[in-house]
């Protein structure tokens, strides 16, 4: 199949970046980030919106700029406060690369994101459609963004037949974006583009509110629903965790090292894989799960991380010396540990999980019978 190799002509060209700004004047959602052009706001924001939709994005986002107005916050904060900050974004890698970012900020570029396209990608977690995003918004830089929205957009509008996970088609679809940008205002045309993809040109369109509709080769050819085309490839991965709530004397034992499968920025409570998966078993907390000590439950939430489908479950194990605990770690210096309070753990571990687990702990605790007859 051949690519779509022919220009779009000047005055198709016109209409359709016309069309698409009026829609966007019109019906942009009042977003936070959209309140000004300053660059380091644009930048969080697009990193926290990696993998994260808006509505679970917003509250954090707020409650991070309030704490890191600006990089040199965020530079002189520690890498546990931020993990807090970042809590229910999951990704924490990006939060690392986040406070990596405004170190380099400050130090390189004067406590400013750069200007240059080959100054961004030089940051920390900040890749061509971070940087071309950031550039054209905030310093109106002509560089199309291309996310999955961007993507969608245009293989309709243009009838781009190509699997959109081609190397090739990638290449295709960002000759289209760049062509198709509005060059007296990038920024704007790349917002557009992203809020057509959100709101309008979803999997399922909603060709009827487009504005793009009366020039959408996919809407003409009566394919809108079969483009992009999609590749059905089940590539889950089903996973058992079972974590452990370890006490001794009224706390709890949580672990960061960056050797094992999960949550290696982060501390957590020690957990295993158990069951079927093509995981190695991690030595390190095998110890931990002493069965002959261990209060298991059977009671399981369900929980996704990238394309693992999770099942969640937890065991108890008190210990009163922290010696013998501790003494399996002596051997490994990347490993860190800390015992906190019960109520203070979703504050130390960060992750949607520690409140799934709280949850999970509390239907456990059976409730008092009432003497018969009693309501």
């Amino acid at each position: 199949m051949e690519f779509k190799k022919d220009p779009i002509s000047p005055n198709l060209l016109l209409k359709l970046r016309k069309s698409l700004l009026s829609w966007f004047q019109k019906n942009k959602r009042n977003l936070p980030f959209r309140l000004n052009k300053n660059a380091y706001r644009i930048w969080v924001s697009e990193i926290m919106l990696q993998q994260t939709r808006v509505a679970a994005m917003l509250p954090i986002y707020e409650t991070f700029l309030a704490r890191f107005p600006n990089p040199s916050a965020l530079q002189s904060a520690s890498e546990d406060e931020v993990m807090k900050y970042w809590k229910g974004l999951g990704y924490y890698s990006r939060a690392r690369n986040l406070k990596k970012g405004a170190s380099l900020l400050v130090e390189k570029f004067a406590g400013e994101f750069p200007e240059k396209y080959e100054d961004a990608l030089s940051i920390p977690g900040v890749g061509s459609y971070t940087a071309s995003a950031v550039l054209s918004i905030a310093y109106g830089k002509p560089y199309a963004v291309l996310d999955g929205n961007v993507k969608r957009v245009l293989s309709r509008l243009f009838l781009i037949e190509q699997d959109p996970g081609l190397n090739s088609t990638n290449q295709l679809l960002g000759n289209l974006a760049q062509e198709f940008l509005t060059p007296e205002s990038p920024g704007d045309h790349n917002e557009a583009m992203m809020e057509l993809g959100a709101l309008v040109c979803v999997p399922i369109p909603l060709c009827g509110s487009c504005p793009l509709a009366e020039h959408c080769e996919a809407k003409i050819a009566g394919r809108e629903r079969e483009i992009p085309v999609s590749k059905s490839v089940d590539n889950w991965i089903d996973l058992d965790l079972n974590f452990l709530f370890l006490k001794s004397k009224e706390r709890l034992l949580l672990l960061k090292y960056p050797g094992r499968r999960f949550f290696k920025t982060i501390y957590s409570l020690p957990f295993r894989m158990e069951g079927k998966h093509p995981y190695e078993t991690d030595p390190i907390v095998e110890s931990l799960f002493d069965e002959s000590k261990l209060n298991i439950h059977s009671n399981r939430v369900r929980h996704s991380i990238t394309n693992h489908r999770i099942q969640l479950r937890f065991s108890e194990r008190s210990e009163e010396d922290r010696t013998l605990i501790e003494r399996t770690f002596s051997k490994n210096e990347d490993i860190l540990f800390k015992w906190v309070r019960e109520e203070d753990l979703k504050e130390e571990f960060p992750s949607s999980i520690a409140g799934k687990l709280i949850k999970l702990k509390n239907k456990t605790i059976k409730q008092p019978e009432l003497p018969a007859g009693k309501i």
